[in-house]
């Protein structure tokens, strides 16, 4: 009797143990852990830096083309206002040239002019030579027109010295001032381009951070890669 009662005793005991484990398991409504994918600091920093990039990149070629455009500016200036002068320098020989030119023209034309003067003086002088020579009848009056020729060649021939020295010669003028190049405008300072920043290496397998699995248990456990 007493063992019957030992034995009772243990399978009622046996239930009330299994029960309250059953009835826990029942209540336990924590939910199984899921696994939560974590940013690296490193990660985080190399995309902090490369929108900092690329904002400095932005404005850097904004700083580009206005450093080109002004630097063309003071280019297209400065030889605009060079050529401004050297065409007006251009202008002034060309002026200075036909001017000259013009000048000899006229220089020659009255110095043929003279001689042309002087010229037909000579031919009247011999042709009066003749006429007095043909028509003397004694050696006095063929002496008398070789005088006269003679007389008249040497005023010709002094009238065309003074009318060609008061002529004189054509003098060239004085060539206009070739101007000097100024000084080219200074460069204006370019803007530095931005370094890129490094890309972070990629983290060994050995070193990755431990995944959570979940067990078969329903718990998750720590497994290291």
């Amino acid at each position: 009797m007493r063992t019957k009662h030992i034995f009772t005793t243990s399978v009622l005991s046996a239930g009330l143990i299994l029960g309250s484990v059953s009835v826990a398991s029942a209540t336990d409504t924590t939910p199984t852990p899921i696994p939560v994918a974590t940013t690296s600091p490193v990660t985080t920093t190399y995309a902090t830096q490369l929108t900092a990039y690329k904002i400095a990149l932005a404005a850097y070629q904004v700083s580009l083309d206005q450093y080109r455009a002004a630097w063309k500016v003071a280019i297209d200036t400065y030889n605009a206002a060079w050529k401004v002068q050297m065409d007006q320098y251009t202008a002034a020989v060309k002026l200075a040239n036909s001017q000259y030119q013009s000048a000899q023209f006229a220089h020659q034309a009255k110095r043929q002019s003279i001689i042309s003067i002087f010229q037909a003086a000579i031919v009247k002088v011999d042709s009066d030579f003749q006429n007095a020579r043909s028509l003397a009848t004694s050696a006095d009056q063929k002496s008398a027109a070789v005088t006269a020729r003679n007389t008249a060649i040497t005023a010709a021939t002094a009238a065309r010295k003074t009318a060609l020295d008061a002529l004189g010669n054509v003098v060239r003028p004085a060539q206009p001032v070739k101007p000097v190049k100024p000084v080219e405008p200074v460069k204006p300072v370019e803007p530095v381009k931005p370094v890129a920043p490094d890309k972070p290496a990629v983290a060994d397998k050995a070193s990755k951070s431990p995944k959570i699995v979940n067990s078969d248990s329903g718990k998750s456990k720590i497994k290291k890669s």
